[in-house]
């Protein structure tokens, strides 16, 4: 079992450190921020507006990073930003180490990478422009969804042959994902691989925003989930603050994944925002077939009155918090089931229609069918 164990709080972030089961090497965080818990629950915050809401909650990261000594403890201009086109361009890191620290000499290095499935197996194609300059003692920050890890992996692995044979080395990696466990996974292999190529190797960091969540496989228990891509609440280590909005926010307890596709949903506003209302027209189909807001929730957290997940459950997964927040958890989620309205008849549908309505307007669609435009659009 892992743990979030609280750090410390301000009002811009909240830190966790992920304590429990496979710890290594790798230093791995939670972060809550305002930001994080934007993208990571409402989909129509789309385009230049996501590339904004990430940034700002990188920034926020760190600004009150637990290790942002050991950033600010090198050159500045020996800290390189490394981007996997098109996702990680989405974090603004280069902007944000500006908006934290006001580094303003640090590079970039750019790389394409694009997964595609194979006989089952995920594997990396389009990965052949390469802009790698990296100073000596470099200290890599860098974002990027993580699902399978694939992308991760093979890029990771890429610029650390570039490093090694060009007789450098590199000091330190701070990794920043919306992802799954599969990042600790590959970042414990690479870890040890550049301790062993650069014995002067010192620290690699995992932050994750707002929680670990699961990656949907086909042993998932989800009418609707893409394997190897959707990463969702259902059993995922949350930071507290996520799970405290979600009971205010029946749309974002029920989306498909928490990011979707980070490349099309800022440069390619079509194809996502057709990705999110199909999505959407599939949990109008359960509607349509009975299906209320209770029946949606309790599927997509596990969650139901009688089995206590969240918080209950979670509050054994979270240590160090104020027990007023865990009070304020437990009475969200106790209003959230004692209100008949969620075992309605029309109440899924009428989440449906909030949630079409507002992806539909974000990217200039005219309101889908099924999508009431008298609605307001938050729940």
């Amino acid at each position: 079992m892992q743990t979030l164990e609280r750090l410390h709080a301000t009002p811009a972030a909240s830190w966790y450190a992920v304590r429990g089961d496979h710890a290594g090497p790798v230093e791995r965080y939670v972060v809550s921020t305002a930001g994080g818990r934007a993208v990571t629950s409402r989909p129509d915050i789309l385009g230049v507006a996501f590339n904004d809401a990430l940034h700002s909650a990188v920034s926020d990261a760190l600004a009150t990073a637990p290790f942002r000594g050991f950033i600010e403890s090198g050159d500045e201009e020996r800290v390189t930003v490394v981007h996997f086109l098109r996702g990680g361009l989405n974090f603004e890191i280069r902007r944000a180490l500006w908006t934290a620290y006001r580094f303003n000499r640090h590079s970039s290095a750019f790389m394409s990478s694009q997964r595609f499935r194979e006989d089952g197996r995920w594997r990396v194609r389009e990965d052949m422009y390469r802009k790698l300059e990296i100073p000596r003692d470099a200290l890599l920050v860098m974002g990027d969804v993580v699902a399978t890890g694939v992308t991760m992996e093979n890029g990771l692995n890429v610029v650390i042959d570039h490093v090694h044979a060009q007789g450098s080395n590199l000091r330190g990696l701070v990794f920043f994902t919306i992802g799954c466990h599969k990042a600790e996974k590959v970042l414990t292999r690479l870890d040890a691989r550049m301790r062993e190529l650069w014995p002067g190797y010192e620290r690699t960091v995992l932050v994750y925003l707002e929680g670990k969540f699961r990656l949907v496989d086909s042993r998932t228990p989800l009418r609707i989930g893409i394997p190897g891509t959707d990463l969702v609440r259902l059993d995922a280590l949350v930071a507290p603050e996520l799970a405290l909005e979600q009971w205010g926010d029946p749309g974002a307890m029920l989306e498909r994944c928490a990011i979707y596709d980070a490349g099309s949903r800022a440069f390619d506003i079509p194809t996502y925002a057709e990705d999110v209302l199909d999505y959407w027209r599939q949990v109008g189909e359960l509607a349509r077939e009975g299906w209320t807001l209770a029946d949606a929730v309790t599927e997509r957290l596990g969650d139901d009155p009688g089995r206590a997940r969240e918080p209950a459950v979670a509050a054994g997964r979270w240590t160090g918090l104020d027990p007023a927040l865990l009070a304020e958890l437990a009475d969200r989620r106790a209003r959230f089931w004692a209100d008949p309205a969620i075992r309605a008849p029309d109440s899924l549908a009428r989440v449906v229609g909030r949630r079409l309505r507002a992806v539909a307007r974000a990217a200039g669609h005219p309101v889908p069918e099924g999508a009431d435009p008298t609605e307001e659009v938050n729940p």
